[in-house]
This record gives C-alpha cells, sequence and structure tokens, in this order.
C-alpha cells in the first residue's frame, strides 16, 4: 500500500535535513477529554511537523464499517476493510483537521456518537489494531510528526524519544467532550451521560489485549485539568531540545498525509 504526502512541497521542506538524522517523532497519549487533539494540533504548527490524529483513523475505519453494513465485532472482514481505505489527513481553510475518506470530507461525519461507540468497539479487535498500526506509521512515513492518540508512544512508535501522556479530572473531560461535541455537531448528550461514556470507553481501553491505554515507558505525564491548551504547549516545549523547540514554522501548514491502496 502505497503512502504519498498530501503537499509536496512539504515533503521537501525538511528533506535535506531528514536525510542526515531519523525522523522527529513526538508522542501524546491519554484518554478521552484531557487536550490531545488541541495540544498536539497546536504544537505540530507551532513547529512547523505533519499533524497525525490516530484515532481519526479508526474512526474512519468504523465509518468505512458503518457505510458497508460491516459488523464491528467481524475481524475477518474488518482487516481488509482497513487494508483498502484511501485514507487523508489535511489542514483544512479554517484551521482544522480535514479527514478525507476516497476523497471525500468526512471530518463531521466521523464525530457523531454512533461512530464512536463503533469505533470503541473496532478498536478492541487486535488484528485490526496490527493493521491500523501499519498504517499510521506508513502515513508518517520518514517525515518529523507530532502524533497523538491511546498508544502512540507504547507501541505505534515505542522508540520515539519525545513522549508525554496527559491526564485530567473526569468532571473537566466531561466538560470538554460535551463542548466538541456542540461544536462538532451542535448538539450534545448530558454531562451525566458523556461522564458515564467516558468511564466505559477508559474500562475498555485500559483492559483491552491490543494497545492498551497505558503510560508509555519514559513519557512525561502532564495534568490538563487546570491548564489551557497554549500552557500545555509551553510545557511540552520545555521538555524538548532546543533545536526541536526551535524549529522552522511552515506558514501555519503542518504537513499533510494521505494513503491509497
Amino acid at each position: 500500500m502505497p503512502f504519498t504526502s498530501g503537499n509536496a512541497s512539504d515533503l521537501s521542506r525538511h528533506s535535506n535535513t531528514q536525510a542526515l538524522r531519523h525522523p522527529l517523532r513526538i508522542t501524546i497519549d491519554g484518554p478521552a477529554g484531557v487536550g490531545k487533539s488541541t495540544v498536539a494540533k497546536l504544537l505540530a504548527k507551532r513547529l512547523g511537523l505533519m499533524y497525525l490524529d490516530t484515532g481519526a483513523t479508526y474512526r474512519v475505519l468504523a465509518y468505512a464499517a458503518l457505510l458497508r453494513r460491516v459488523d464491528p465485532h467481524d475481524e475477518r472482514r474488518l482487516v481488509p476493510l482497513a487494508r483498502s481505505l484511501r485514507l487523508s489527513l489535511r489542514w483544512s481553510s479554517s484551521g482544522g483537521l480535514a479527514v478525507l475518506l476516497n476523497g471525500r470530507d468526512v471530518s463531521r461525519s466521523i464525530r457523531t456518537e454512533w461512530v464512536t461507540e463503533v469505533a470503541a468497539v473496532v478498536a478492541q479487535q487486535p488484528r485490526v489494531r496490527a493493521t491500523m498500526v501499519r498504517l499510521q506509521r506508513q502515513l508518517a512515513g520518514k517525515r518529523d510528526v507530532v502524533t497523538e492518540g491511546r498508544d502512540t508512544g507504547s507501541i505505534v512508535f515505542p522508540a520515539a524519544p519525545h513522549k508525554f501522556f496527559l491526564t485530567a479530572s473526569a468532571r473537566v473531560r466531561a466538560k470538554r467532550r460535551h463542548l466538541e461535541l456542540a461544536r462538532l455537531l451542535g448538539r450534545a448528550p448530558a454531562l451525566a451521560v458523556i461522564t458515564r461514556q467516558l468511564q466505559e470507553r477508559d474500562q475498555r481501553d485500559c483492559t483491552r489485549k491490543a494497545g492498551p491505554l497505558t503510560v508509555p515507558k519514559g513519557a512525561h505525564i502532564i495534568d490538563t485539568s487546570q491548564l489551557k491548551a497554549a500552557e500545555v504547549v509551553r510545557r511540552i516545549l520545555a521538555y524538548l531540545p532546543k533545536c526541536a523547540s526551535q524549529a522552522p514554522q511552515s506558514d501555519g501548514d503542518a504537513h499533510a498525509c494521505s494513503s491509497s491502496p
């Protein structure tokens, strides 16, 4: 499955330096509602690096499974479906992340509660996770990347030199998730419902056999309960080597990435 950059000029921007060193990997893990996506996007833009949302890849697979009426428990059918995904992650004109499936923007479609629940089931399948991890690594390729998810530092990029794990109180996480859904979909379940959903998701993520949610070895733990996203980014930058934290910015446009079967 060949993978190419969504923007050739972006890829060439770091080609000379990448030929002399290993790609820069910064992983940000943690449960839902701790601010991973917001922080990772800000950090990627600050450093001019590619942003990889591994959670979005599972959502796309879940969405594709729903469209094709594939049982989210049917690992035998999910694996070839995962291999066939034509997935692209690109910065939109509004500054957000656009997720494209077969060239069509599905950014809003994959954020519904229905897709969220199916994605949680799909992500439990060991062979599916193994396939998705390969896809995620190929999406990153040899480029410098800020990636976020639940197992990016422990499974996807275990050799990454810069790992971070974000936490937050249950109340704060539920409020953030409520605001996120209201912003994306124009509505959101009650806080009590979201709190229960987060607890159930945490239980599944922490106990699954493949790629469980855990603090990666060597990761810096940051409690974001009382911190704004910009402050979390500043704390992460303080842990990075000077050469990384002063990487050239890319005119507000981090690397895009895409896949094709």
